[in-house]
């Protein structure tokens, strides 16, 4: 019997074939990450809604919003309301977001948020932070790679007191004149910020780092020491180069196009980069009295 030769693939065959494969893999690939981008933004959106809520059910326990932060690492002298602690306003919401043996864990008596200051709290991670690394700072100056990083800031206007040019706030909502759905009181950030293309001379947001030059938060002025009035917030950044062109004294979110920020209502709005200075100043300060504009 005779048998029919088997014909195989020629390489010109073989070629073609990768080749549309790969020009397959070149037309989904973009597709796949603005979904991962998407998914991302929405894990941050929820993340900035968790804490929103902590913030209310904490105001609800203590008659207060807590303080942005104490002077600074081993001034103990925040007293008040919420005792005296050194702690940043994001200690405080700790048991409101599932994290109460963390919160149980710091001795109000002891540096660095009672040497807790390395726990990853999942609810202050944003995805879509390029500047991290499993959810710690990336940059060892001071020592910040061991430091969980925080990825939301709290506004200084909201949670410090500028009246007095220091962090120590215990504000109420009846303090919020403009109204809590008009008020910004959280903004992304980047957990590690410079300008310098060193990373060993950046720049860290702590959750749990109540230094000045470390705190969470924005609004604080130069060097993240506190400010004096309210001066015009400074615009967010949108998506800068964590490396060379981050600000860590302003906001700024790693998504195209915008930046998400929670509300004193515990709403959540994704802000676009086409704001105007202005409306982004005035949903900032809480007692303004200025309207928002159109564009908000």
């Amino acid at each position: 019997m005779f048998r029919t030769a088997r014909r195989g693939f020629t390489l010109i065959e073989l070629l073609v074939v990768i080749a549309i494969i790969a020009i397959l893999i070149g037309l989904l690939l973009p597709a796949v990450q603005k979904i991962r981008e998407a998914a991302n933004r929405m894990k941050c959106s929820n993340n900035l809604k968790q804490v929103g809520l902590s913030i209310h059910n904490t105001h609800e326990i203590y008659g207060a919003l807590p303080p942005m932060s104490a002077d600074y690492v081993g001034a103990v002298t925040t007293s008040g309301t919420y005792g005296v602690h050194d702690y940043t306003m994001f200690a405080f919401l700790l048991p409101g977001l599932e994290q109460d043996n963390v919160y149980k864990a710091m001795n109000p008596l002891t540096d660095y948020a009672g040497l807790q200051y390395n726990r990853v709290i999942p609810a202050y991670i944003c995805p879509s932070d390029p500047s991290i690394s499993n959810g710690m700072c990336r940059t060892s100056r001071g020592g910040a790679n061991a430091w969980a990083a925080g990825c939301y800031g709290g506004n200084n206007y909201v949670f410090g007191n500028p009246a007095a040019g220091h962090a120590r706030g215990e504000n109420r909502f009846a303090s919020i004149t403009d109204g809590l759905s008009n008020t910004i009181f959280l903004a992304e950030k980047y957990g590690t910020c410079g300008t310098s293309n060193n990373i060993n001379d950046l720049h860290g947001s702590l959750w749990a780092d109540a230094n000045g030059e470390w705190r969470p938060g924005y609004n604080l002025g130069s060097g993240k020491n506190g400010v004096s009035g309210y001066p015009a917030a400074p615009m967010f950044q949108v998506a800068p180069n964590f490396m060379t062109a981050c600000d860590y004294e302003r906001a700024q979110g790693a998504h195209t196009g915008g930046i998400n920020v929670g509300l004193g209502d515990g709403s959540v709005r994704f802000l676009r980069a086409s704001m105007d200075a202005t409306t982004w100043a005035n949903a900032n300060d809480p007692r303004d009295g200025n309207p928002l504009g159109s564009n908000w």
